[in-house]
């Protein structure tokens, strides 16, 4: 079971690295290796990894109200993911553009399973498998 775990973990991670740069700073490896471990994942780590992911965050995609230490929740995470990839099949969603209804519209792209809500809160582990399923998901664009 460790080694399935090992196994996964780094085949995600070597999917979240693939579209970096190739000569990657040391310290963002560092980085996912100690989010490997977190029991909860924080805003500030989710900033990081979409960071990693698209070299500059704009500005639209960055939450009002939280700092980096806040828990991450798959609401906020969900608004980072329906911003960022441009989510516009869910009508509330374009209504109304809150954590609930971006929630929704990710489990509807299969981000997240139906199972759960957007108030629960995310591990580190979690998070580097939602970022390998945002690189599938584009892949498929």
């Amino acid at each position: 079971m460790k080694y399935i775990k090992f196994f996964l973990t780094n085949t995600i991670l070597l999917t979240i690295l693939s579209s970096a740069v190739v000569g990657q700073d040391i310290s963002q490896i560092m980085f996912i290796n100690e989010l490997d471990t977190k029991r909860t994942a924080t805003y500030g780590d989710a900033l990081r990894m979409f960071g990693f992911q698209t070299g500059t965050l704009p500005e639209s995609h960055l939450l009002k109200g939280y700092d980096d230490n806040s828990k991450l929740t798959k609401g906020m995470a969900s608004l980072m993911i329906a911003r960022h990839l441009g989510l516009q099949k869910s009508l509330m969603y374009r209504i109304f553009g809150t954590e609930r209804y971006a929630y929704r519209a990710c489990v509807a792209e299969k981000f997240f399973s139906a199972v759960g809500s957007e108030h629960d809160l995310m591990s580190g582990p979690q998070l580097i498998g939602l970022f390998g399923k945002i690189e599938d998901f584009k892949g498929k664009r």
